[in-house]
């Protein structure tokens, strides 16, 4: 398995694995799944969340939305399996992201809430290549790689100085299913 260490200090790490699966699960993905456009509060107004997205694991929350503890589906767990055995680790839930277009996007965020263990998150990409931008919340200073159809992105303690996002773009790109897979700890 090809192994790329695209940033490293101390102990933050970005390491890339662009064909960590041997089949693309998109199509299943895209039409298992039950994708859903949420509503979301930025600076006080109400906007469409702009991608599809679906949660499983336990009950979370971010922004203003609410995800009621939901349990992994088979081609899901098989996936989280297949993580869980590379690296050894207890990924327990995973947000799922359908970018249909370069229109949908993410914007700059860190998975920093109380309950998620942020030692490592998890991102899964099948589908069309999009860029994957990072930056460093305490000296700006940028990071950028594009992510792969059956690659996986581990961010090793990234999230409490690094922020990270998929930018919207006018060239085509290929829809992408981007799945997140983090550990809940309960309180």
């Amino acid at each position: 398995m090809n192994k790329i260490v695209v940033y490293s200090n101390g102990p933050q790490q970005l390491i890339y694995y662009p064909d960590f699966f041997e089949n693309s699960y998109f199509d299943l993905l895209q039409q298992e799944l039950p994708w859903q456009q949420n509503e979301i509060r930025v600076f006080g107004k109400v906007h469409k969340e702009p991608r599809l997205t679906c949660w499983f694991g336990p009950a979370y929350q971010y922004s203003s939305i609410q995800w009621p503890e939901a349990k992994f589906p088979t081609l899901m767990h098989d996936i989280r399996s297949r993580l869980t055995d590379a690296i050894d680790f207890p990924f327990n839930a995973v947000l799922a992201n359908y970018y249909r277009s370069g229109d949908d996007s993410m914007g700059w965020h860190s998975d920093n809430e109380p309950e998620m263990d942020r030692s490592i998150i998890a991102s899964v990409t099948f589908g069309g290549k999009r860029a994957f931008r990072f930056r460093n919340r305490l000296n700006g200073q940028p990071l950028s790689l594009e992510l792969h159809d059956r690659s996986l992105l581990l961010m090793v303690h990234m999230q409490d100085e690094w922020q990270h996002a998929i930018p919207k773009t006018k060239r085509p790109v290929a829809p992408r299913i981007n799945l997140t897979f983090r550990r809940i700890q309960r309180t």
